[in-house]
């Protein structure tokens, strides 16, 4: 009793500091229960935009192309650095190339401003090849409707042709929550089934939480639950997912499970060691290297 006594006043003296001015990190509610739209929401929500907009279909004018991936810029009005450069280095680029952030671009409430003064996506448009996944940080503090303002949805799909040749599949999905919720897992396994038939030569997903915990450093949050896990990996290796491309942990890894590729990345957060991005050259194959910043 006196342990639960103990972690009670915690939890409670934590919440408060949380809550405490307009820089506050630690959303200690929003960690241990959803503080705001849940999953189901959020994936329902992105679909009627989905519906609205149509389907994606990039003609990269090329059969190879480059792809820029970073995670966890964990930015705020001081300290975006990283960020920069890498935005940066995607645009000067030579083309065709696309670029993905995987989840937690900010770090702190009312932060989304910022990200927008680097990635201008306010003012762009549905032929944009900048994708963004939703992390947990993003959702924080009852923070959805602000990233929906900015990036529509959080939850989709869109391929890579050149011409009418199909290239590669990407989907993104939203497992901000340590979950995919019953709605979005159905959504993925209906679309896996279907797109699995139509010779893409790569199938990549891409979100933000990693599935294969080295610690403890993001607690409870670090992995989806085990018989969810089991399910997910099962339906990606069934499917023929090729790569999982994730961030949160904030260290790089690399794991294959049932023929699927599982990649973390490192941060791309300022001020942290051992910061780096990835650009992978899609081609026959897929060939991916790491850049310090």
């Amino acid at each position: 009793m006196k342990k639960i006594y103990t972690y009670m006043l915690f939890v409670g003296a934590m919440t408060m500091l949380s809550a405490c001015g307009p820089d506050a990190t630690l959303d200690i509610l929003g960690m241990f229960s959803p503080n705001g739209e849940t999953v189901n929401t959020r994936f329902a929500q992105s679909q009627t935009y989905n519906t609205q907009v149509g389907e994606k279909h990039i003609d990269m004018q090329s059969d190879d192309y480059m792809i820029y991936v970073c995670s966890d810029s964990h930015i705020t009005p001081q300290t975006h650095k990283l960020l920069d450069h890498f935005v940066a280095e995607y645009r000067a680029a030579a083309s065709p190339k696309l670029a993905l952030h995987l989840g937690d671009l900010i770090d702190a409430q009312n932060n989304f401003g910022c990200v927008d003064s680097i990635l201008h996506f306010a003012g762009q448009t549905v032929k944009d090849t900048f994708f963004v996944a939703l992390g947990n940080h993003d959702i924080y503090f009852k923070q959805w409707p602000v990233f929906r303002d900015y990036f529509k949805t959080s939850a989709y799909w869109f391929d890579t042709r050149n011409g009418s040749k199909k290239l590669d599949l990407f989907i993104c999905i939203d497992s901000a929550e340590g979950t995919l919720g019953t709605s979005q897992t159905k959504w993925l396994k209906n679309l896996l089934e279907e797109k699995s038939k139509e010779g893409y030569r790569h199938i990549i997903l891409f979100t933000h939480t990693h599935l294969w915990k080295l610690d403890g450093s993001q607690g409870h949050t670090s992995n989806m639950a085990l018989e969810e896990t089991y399910e997910f990996t099962d339906m990606l290796g069934k499917y023929g997912v090729e790569f999982v491309w994730s961030g949160h942990q904030h260290a790089r890894q690399s794991v294959i499970y049932k023929g699927v590729n599982y990649l973390v990345l490192d941060s791309s957060k300022d001020e942290e060691k051992g910061q780096s991005y990835m650009t992978a050259q899609m081609g026959k194959s897929i060939i991916y290297h790491y850049s310090s910043y």
